[in-house]
């Protein structure tokens, strides 16, 4: 028997309403967000500007397929992260991974949102929004409604003190790696050993039982246009303009989710990086981030 779920549609155009939409779901546990996969016909719609494309993405877009950026590639965007803290509850944004390159206008009301998660990301064009719930490793979406957009609403409450607290203790682990590689007690497993990472000439890494973040130091002046990241289930490309590759459709040691994957950049000065989260399939420790050649 179908389940119904209801999400939130967040409309770019201030004078419309939010509204509530419904989807059915056949069975949606391990296999992946069905939501995502439905939003994507509406992210199908507007034209790629190519010269938005060209200030965005810099000598990336050199002979580049614009026809590839208008498929209806849905971004997610998390307010939160599924934790004991917040019952395994994650609540997430889904929205045109391509929306700046379409000209969109910006979302005023998600951005406001989004800020009040702890997020200072400006978001442009049609916003929806979804909650799934973790359990027993899998994730299976549940009801999120207009209700729950108000700024009273317990988890958008708690969100920012949540998402400070995940920064704080991500930034922990990244000041912990220093050196050459090597592998670091950055916590421990049921067993008692420590989880590795590391740091290499181009990046450092490190990890929790649920993800992986990456550290990928950029010059002072670069900006989100001039860092290009790709993720699938099992590879990972890191680029930054004017530099080589960092990572060219790296083989993971295992797989991740490529829709909860995310980046941003971070810092100031010579501490300016750009973060690669890896949202694991399984939870559990990675002996190593790429698999062996």
């Amino acid at each position: 028997m179908a389940r119904v779920v209801t999400y939130v549609l967040i409309p770019c155009d201030d004078s419309l309403p939010l509204e509530e939409r419904t989807l059915a779901l056949e069975e949606d546990a391990g296999r992946g967000d069905p939501l995502k996969e439905a939003l994507s016909p509406h992210f199908r719609q507007g034209k790629v500007d190519p010269t938005a494309v060209k200030q965005q993405l810099g000598g990336l877009s050199n002979n580049m397929d614009m026809s590839m950026l208008e498929m209806g590639t849905v971004e997610t965007f998390p307010l939160t992260r599924a934790s004991e803290a917040n019952e395994m509850s994650a609540v997430t944004f889904y929205l045109d991974e391509c929306g700046v390159l379409k000209n969109q206008p910006r979302n005023e009301r998600a951005t406001r949102v989004a800020a009040e998660c702890g997020h200072s990301s400006p978001l442009h064009g049609d916003i929806f929004v979804g909650r799934e719930h973790m359990s027993s490793g899998a994730r299976q979406l549940s009801d999120f409604t207009v209700a729950d957009m108000s700024s009273s609403a317990k988890w958008m409450a708690a969100a920012a003190q949540q998402n400070f607290e995940h920064a704080v203790a991500t930034k922990k682990m990244h000041d912990s790696m220093n050196g050459t590689f090597q592998h670091i007690n950055i916590g421990e497993d049921e067993g008692g050993t420590g989880l590795p990472g590391g740091t290499t000439e181009v990046f450092s890494w490190s990890q929790t039982k649920e993800e992986l973040e990456l550290r990928v130091p950029i010059p002072r002046g670069a900006k989100a246009k001039d860092c290009k990241v790709k993720f699938t289930s099992s590879t990972l490309s890191v680029a930054v303009a004017g530099s080589p590759a960092v990572l060219n459709a790296a083989p993971l040691h295992a797989k991740v989710r490529p829709d909860d994957c995310t980046w941003s950049i971070a810092g100031e000065g010579d501490e300016r990086a750009l973060m690669v989260t890896l949202e694991k399939v399984s939870v559990g420790g990675w002996p190593e981030l790429l698999a062996a050649s």
